[in-house]
């Protein structure tokens, strides 16, 4: 099968630094066998491809990867080029039904087209509930989305989707790719974060700011400390520097006092250091479309502890492989860990179930048979509507 896979977002990303959702899954398809093209926008930079090669089982696979010129307006991106390129493949997937780009290749379908997408209502995502209220009055209505294929990447994104008016609407969640986190032994030696198996370490990995909830966080973490000298709180992110400056201020005496140790950005395999190395995930988020985080940390063996979110809700068995907190009770998010932390025995089953839950599940290789199957829906129902379309003529 040849697979197309279209991010319409106006970004320049950087595939060094970022574990791109595209690549995962387009190294799972080329290793299967099948022929993936991945478009990126490339801003007003002129067009070009790069053939992707990678090593699966000492074998060596590729894709090719178009970075396409185009033009972002409102969070958009437009680029013409991938029109030509369609003709190429025999299906493609492109990303949030919202998206403009992505609503006018759906809704053509000059050739198989599905939907994978990640966003949901949510009371504090206001601007997105808005922007989608502004889309199907200009964009949505006027066409007949019904009948277009569509992947969730967590259930509160499908049950948003059949809201919508879709009815083909298949949950098939997130993957991890492994790769990133292949730690070569100089990585190893120069991690900014020793093996300390006196401590118990909270880990929390994300944006610095005010919708990751982190001074909540904060809050709940010196109060556990004060009751468990040997709890530590690692932080890994950055944000907007106004917000971050507050939030220094905040953590600034228990940076001194070594119950936090605070670390701006680390690379995706000094992460794979961090999460080897700390003992429990601490997520505080308000919203959250899926949370790779979650993923990455459940994919160590980490137990989580997190918000109610697109990939909590999709992820964890709460109470058995972690924990889902529907409210931002101090008192509750408290006597959850410190139950995790007293209860040896839970903790360590929680380890082994959070770790195959991912594993069994959720890596890429795993989920792409999904894909595969939302793929051939998509090119039997393209081609039933166009063989209704011929009769009719």
């Amino acid at each position: 099968m040849k697979i197309l896979i279209v991010r319409t977002f106006p970004n320049i990303l950087d595939l060094n630094s970022y574990n791109v959702q595209e690549i995962g899954l387009a190294k799972a398809l080329a290793a299967k066998g099948h022929q993936v093209g991945v478009i990126f926008y490339n801003g007003k930079q002129k067009s070009r491809y790069e053939d992707y090669q990678f090593y699966k089982e000492n074998r060596q696979y590729n894709f090719r990867i178009y970075w396409l010129r185009g033009i972002g307006i409102y969070k958009n991106g437009f680029m013409p080029k991938t029109c030509s390129i369609i003709k190429e493949y025999d299906v493609v997937q492109v990303h949030e039904y919202d998206q403009i780009f992505s609503w006018m290749l759906y809704t053509a379908q000059k050739k198989p087209t599905l939907i994978y997408h990640g966003p949901y209502y949510h009371e504090y995502a206001k601007g997105y509930n808005l922007k989608c209220k502004v889309f199907d009055q200009l964009f949505f209505r006027w066409r007949d989305s019904s009948q277009v294929i569509a992947l969730g990447k967590s259930k509160l994104a499908s049950e948003f989707l059949k809201n919508k008016g879709f009815m083909r609407v298949h949950t098939v969640g997130v993957g991890v790719d492994g790769d990133k986190f292949i730690k070569n032994e100089e990585v190893e030696k120069s991690c900014r974060l020793e093996w300390n198996q006196d401590k118990f370490r909270l880990l929390y990995v994300g944006k610095i700011e005010e919708r990751r909830n982190v001074f909540f966080l904060i809050d709940v973490f010196e109060k556990l400390q004060k009751k468990y000298e040997k709890m530590e709180l690692i932080i890994v992110g950055s944000g907007e520097q106004e917000y971050v400056n507050k939030f220094e201020e905040r953590i600034h005496d228990l940076v001194l006092a070594k119950k936090i140790r605070y670390f701006k950005s680390a690379s995706q395999q000094e992460l794979a250091c961090f999460y080897e190395r700390t003992n429990l995930f601490f997520f505080t988020s308000n919203y959250e479309i899926f949370g790779m985080v979650l993923l990455e940390a459940m994919y160590f063996g980490l137990p989580v502890v997190s918000s109610w979110n697109g990939g909590s809700s999709t992820l964890i068995d709460d109470g058995i492989n972690g924990f889902i907190m529907n409210e931002f009770s101090e008192k509750k998010w408290i006597s959850t860990i410190a139950s995790i932390y007293e209860d040896k025995d839970r903790y360590v089953r929680m380890t082994e179930l959070a770790k195959a839950t991912i594993r069994e599940n959720y890596v890429w290789d795993k989920l792409a048979d999904k894909f595969l199957e939302g793929y051939r829906e998509a090119i039997q129902n393209w081609e039933n509507r166009s063989r209704k379309f011929c009769e009719k003529e």
